[in-house]
């Protein structure tokens, strides 16, 4: 089965302000079973964490991040083949193929004092640092509000020609590993710089380009979380290159420097899915390759010595 199709297609002002902006407040998209069935299923991984879920999060503290739940869960796995996200990341990314990257969880809990620093997504990523083809879809299972930790944009800084180290909420030294230039001190100096920062209604998008600096607050609100799940989206040409202080890759993925996106660990899902890259029903959670869980392991060891590494 195909892909379902959005409650409506993207307009063309949508479409203009994610190009001019670098990134797009759109409503209504989402039909609400899909809302009802993913909320449920965040609620599941925040009790019941996967692998990089107990990694990432800091729960004392009322944070939840996870990875790579398409891998290991069958509601992340319908959402990736099944739900909209893939038809309305195809029109912003205006390609007849579209591939999966990867999918993301935060949850800030009332009361979470951790902000998620200003960052841009690409220089997270092991892929080449021009490649423009990519898209995130994120979407807020509540309402969103400053108060509660609605995410903020430096409208037009996709085109910025700067590229920035990776600092991720936890300011893990992994990531820091870099020898990119930190992010501009955006809340110290926030006049300078023309913000776009929506309140969200639950089943809301926020759709946006890997270049766009982005950010947000804690959540300050004592009684409304904030549940958001973002989906990442290649089109024609997006390449593997294995930087230092990316994302880790935990799962097999077969390719080199240089080579586009393909296989099991970034399936095409449109025009239609290919045979033997990835199975279109779920069947079962795939744990991480043993080898390249040792290997990053190894890796952040060293990282914490005092040296950077490729994984």
């Amino acid at each position: 089965m195909p892909p379902e199709p959005p409650l409506r297609a993207l307009t063309s002002a949508e479409i203009a302000a994610y190009d001019e902006d670098g990134v797009v407040h759109a409503p209504d998209l989402f039909p609400p079973h899909w809302l009802d069935r993913m909320q449920t299923a965040i609620d599941r991984i925040v009790s019941e964490p996967t692998f990089f879920g107990r990694a990432l999060s800091r729960q004392e503290a009322g944070f939840t991040g996870d990875l790579f739940l398409w891998k290991q869960d069958p509601d992340f796995h319908e959402w990736v083949f099944a739900s909209p996200a893939a038809r309305i990341a195809q029109q912003v990314l205006r390609t007849p193929t579209v591939r999966h990257f990867y999918d993301q969880l935060f949850v800030k809990q009332p009361g979470c004092q951790m902000r998620t620093p200003w960052h841009q997504d690409i220089t997270f990523w092991p892929v080449q640092l021009d490649s423009r083809a990519l898209c995130s879809i994120w979407i807020s299972f509540d309402d969103v509000t400053r108060e509660s930790s609605r995410l903020e944009f430096v409208r037009g800084s996709q085109r910025w020609t700067e590229r920035y180290k990776a600092v991720t909420p936890t300011y893990d030294p992994y990531m820091l590993a870099s020898d990119l230039p930190e992010p501009p001190d955006v809340e110290a100096h926030r006049d300078d710089y023309d913000l776009f920062s929506p309140n969200t209604k639950r089943g809301d998008c926020l759709i946006f380009d890997p270049f766009v600096l982005h950010g947000s607050s804690g959540n300050y609100s004592t009684s409304v979380a904030r549940r958001a799940f973002s989906t990442r989206w290649a089109g024609d040409d997006v390449r593997y290159e294995s930087r230092p202080a990316t994302m880790p890759l935990l799962w097999k993925h077969g390719l080199r420097d240089g080579q586009s996106l393909s296989g099991p660990l970034f399936p095409q899902v449109l025009p239609e899915c290919i045979p033997g890259e990835v199975e279109r029903g779920f069947r079962g959670p795939e744990p991480p390759d043993p080898e390249n869980l040792r290997r990053f392991g190894e890796a952040v060891s060293r990282v914490g010595a005092g040296g950077t590494e490729r994984v």
